[in-house]
């Protein structure tokens, strides 16, 4: 059905609502453009709901508004329980910390309506901050889902690139065909304390596979609150720290997304051989990152720190890349 679903998903979200629910009732929407929000709440032991529910009554607004529980923990099982749930054809992942401009569910329409091929779209996050931020965010401002994610007023993003789950806007009959088509997810996105997902990657690297398109566009902004909380050397150094398992994933995808797909690929000895490689690589490095250490230069030794442990990762699991290559080139063969 012709329209928008704005799918919020929340964990304890109560104290963050407010802010994201008036910037949702502040869209100006033509009435040609039917919408709802959708205010998944996952196991939440707060009182979201009832905050969702009052803040939402504030408004006085004819838009429908419902929440809906997700019993399973984790913001893989709530986005899937907001997609089912959503009634519209183009759909918005809006985190409960997302703070979306005026446009944006307009613009979201417009832009999937105009270009039938793209599968999903997004724009320029902006960070909003409780206290100033750290000087080495700059370095890392994609972890947080903040940043500028093309370069053009609208450009399809080829190759690698993709489109974070913040902002996130898609076509609900590109996630349903790509199901239908035996598609599987390796990758969940945060699960409580577990900071480091990678889902929103993946399902931009499977609608590539699946012959869709991925954009960005300029026309969509959004503010993303950053608590203090988040902006800490210990938080940052968790997140990178998980990476190794994502980044797996993560190759196995750009190997079949390749133009050529090398039979090599298909080896775990080739694999053992590029893990060696680079962590032989590390070691002659490392009078670099024992500097890096001593002066507190996270941007320099957090990355080399990742590589190490990816690597040593892909050293112990070649078998499993291989599997995963297997599994997703037998898709598009």
């Amino acid at each position: 059905m012709k329209g928008v679903s704005v799918i919020v998903c929340c964990h304890n979200s109560a104290a963050r609502l407010g802010a994201t629910i008036k910037h949702l009732a502040n869209q100006n929407v033509s009435v040609a453009i039917p919408w709802e929000i959708i205010i998944v709440d996952n196991n939440s032991s707060d009182n979201t709901r009832e905050k969702a529910e009052a803040e939402w009554q504030h408004y006085s607004l004819a838009v429908p508004f419902r929440v809906v529980d997700e019993s399973t923990p984790g913001l893989s099982a709530a986005r899937e329980k907001g997609i089912g749930e959503a009634v519209y054809d183009f759909l918005i992942f809006c985190d409960d910390d997302n703070w979306l401009d005026p446009s944006y569910v307009s613009n979201a329409y417009q832009l999937l309506h105009a270009h039938p091929q793209v599968a999903v779209v997004g724009g320029n996050n902006i960070g909003v901050f409780e206290t100033p931020p750290p000087s080495w965010l700059p370095f890392f401002q994609h972890s947080y889902a903040i940043g500028t994610q093309g370069k053009l007023n609208f450009e399809i993003l080829e190759g690698n690139q993709y489109i974070v789950g913040a902002g996130m806007a898609f076509r609900k009959t590109a996630y349903t065909s790509i199901k239908q088509k035996g598609f599987k997810f390796y990758l969940t996105d945060r699960i409580g304390n577990k900071v480091v997902g990678g889902g929103d990657v993946e399902l931009c690297y499977i609608f590539k596979l699946a012959g869709y398109q991925i954009a960005y566009s300029s026309a969509l902004t959004l503010q993303h609150y950053m608590p203090s909380g988040r902006m800490t050397k210990k938080y940052l150094a968790s997140m990178w720290h998980q990476y190794s398992y994502s980044w797996l994933v993560f190759e196995a995808y750009k190997a079949v997304l390749g133009t050529t797909i090398d039979a090599k690929l298909f080896t775990e000895g080739h694999w053992k051989a590029v893990a060696k490689q680079n962590l032989v690589g590390e070691l002659s490095i490392l009078p670099q990152y024992l500097y890096s250490r001593l002066r507190d230069d996270i941007a320099y030794s957090l990355p080399h720190e990742a590589k190490v442990l990816y690597n040593y990762f892909l050293l112990r699991n070649s078998r499993m890349l291989v599997s995963i290559i297997r599994e997703l080139h037998t898709k598009i063969a």
